[in-house]
């Protein structure tokens, strides 16, 4: 900008300067032209006038009287524009006419037959053109010169500014577990950039001891806090069976003690619960450590062969207990075995969570299903007439399926988002994190969890969970 702007000061004091020079040479010429015409003592009259003129004609300048005999008749249309404006001016007048640039001066004289004007017209086109020339070329210099004055400021810049977007590529290079281990200061910094890279390690340094500290405290307090659960559980089904021991005693001896034994059959009911409750809360801190460990980083998520089949088999006797009849295992509807990659005890936890938020909100007594299929994705290159579609990529699908109220379309998505909850759970307790958790663990298992609407006219929601299935080709993790 400020090259331009020179060139453009330098422009108009061209211009300038031109004009000047044209004022200062037209008056010089016309001086020295009334000197010549009247060097001679004696006055001369109009007719000697006017040989001494015609004696000196030069090229491109035009001369005559006015207020001389016959002057008048010999003026044309530019002669007479130079001659009004040489009245109304004194002293050099510059004017354009027909494309041409004039400049023109009058003087007086004096005759024989009385005082006349000298008026003297010179042509200053040529000179005009040779300006407007020099200004094209200085308009063109000032844009070769902004070009290459921006061309070497770009690369000064990218030169100067290669450091810096080195050093912002290194922060984002840094992940959550490198926060004790990446280092700016390791690389080469120039002496702007090491205070920067100084400050920002030390921040590094503050991470990595905070996320250590946060890592340490939830892993102690998820600990402590399963650990009270699995006593309080346990305790709970060793008080319930012991209750159920002394129920099914009175029923089998009638003498026994009939307020122990209305005590313990009393307690049968609170204990179940107690037992419900702890497993839950148990679900509960296993998904908040899920999250906990995701956020820090250390998440540990193993990827290895699973038998789909048999894992569905184990998470059913797992759950039917506190399911009761709603939860039923289909048949495998696959003739081969359902081999997939991922983590068993994750993909345990996302199929417990499942069915617990089918308990929560399907209808009392409805069917909670259990089954598993496996998908083709289709190539996208055309196959030939009578050949059958081949797959670019097979996935194991892991169904639970529920006749409750469904999930609205616009819910689809939203309800695997941390804290959010259907519109169908407004009047259930929930702390909406599980669905969350089951989205969190299939992304790190490479897999993919949604939620579709369940076929039949019953409705309901079919809850699925997608991992690549395991190939004979594939090698072994």
């Amino acid at each position: 900008m400020a090259v331009l702007v020179g060139y453009g000061v330098l422009l108009l004091a061209n211009r300038q300067l031109a004009a000047l020079s044209r004022y200062d040479a037209h008056s010089d010429g016309v001086y020295a032209l009334q000197k010549k015409l009247t060097e001679s003592a004696e006055i001369p009259d109009s007719t000697e006038m006017q040989r001494r003129i015609s004696s000196m004609l030069l090229p491109g300048v035009t001369v005559w009287l006015e207020g001389a005999p016959g002057a008048a008749e010999t003026l044309g249309p530019l002669e007479s524009t130079a001659s009004r404006l040489a009245r109304q001016v004194d002293g050099p007048v510059s004017f354009r006419e027909g494309g041409g640039i004039f400049l023109t001066y009058a003087n007086p004289v004096l005759l024989s037959s009385g005082p006349a004007r000298l008026h003297v017209l010179e042509d200053f086109s040529a000179d005009a053109g040779r300006e407007r020339i020099t200004q094209l070329l200085l308009i063109a210099m000032a844009g070769m010169t902004a070009l290459l004055t921006s061309a070497l400021l770009r690369l000064v810049m990218e030169g100067g500014l290669r450091p810096l977007q080195r050093l912002g590529n290194s922060v984002a290079a840094i992940s959550a577990d490198g926060l004790g281990r990446q280092r700016l200061q390791e690389q080469p910094q120039p002496e702007e950039l090491q205070p920067i890279a100084l400050a920002f390690d030390d921040l590094l340094d503050r991470l990595a001891i905070s996320f250590e500290r946060q890592r340490d405290f939830v892993d102690g307090v998820s600990h402590e806090l399963r650990t009270s659960m699995t006593l309080i559980s346990g305790y709970a089904q060793r008080l319930q069976r012991q209750a159920e021991q002394t129920s099914s005693t009175r029923e089998r001896d009638p003498a026994s003690d009939v307020d122990s034994d209305g005590a313990a059959a009393e307690m049968i009911a609170p204990l179940a619960l107690i037992q419900g409750e702890a497993e839950r809360v148990g679900r509960l801190v296993s998904d908040l450590l899920a999250i906990a460990r995701d956020e820090a980083g250390h998440l540990e998520v193993s990827h290895q062969v699973i038998d789909v089949e048999l894992l569905l088999l184990a998470t059913y006797e797992q759950l039917v207990d506190h399911a009761g009849s709603r939860l039923r295992l289909l048949a495998p509807v696959e003739a081969e075995v359902l081999v997939a990659c991922g983590d068993a005890d994750r993909l345990q936890q996302c199929l417990t969570n499942l069915v617990e938020n089918a308990l929560k909100y399907a209808d009392p007594g409805s069917p909670i299903e259990l089954f598993a299929t496996s998908q083709c994705t289709p190539k996208t290159t055309p196959q030939a007439s009578g050949e059958s579609l081949a797959c670019s990529a097979e996935v194991v699908v892991v169904h639970v399926r529920d006749r409750g109220p469904g999930v609205a379309d616009a819910e689809k998505e939203r309800i695997f988002e941390r804290f959010v909850q259907g519109s169908a759970s407004s009047r259930r307790r929930g702390s909406g994190i599980g669905l969350s958790v089951v989205k969190l663990l299939m992304e790190r298992m490479g897999g993919e969890a949604r939620v579709v609407d369940a076929p039949g006219p019953g409705g309901g929601s079919d809850f699925q969970l997608l991992l690549r299935r395991f190939s004979s080709k594939d090698p072994l993790p």
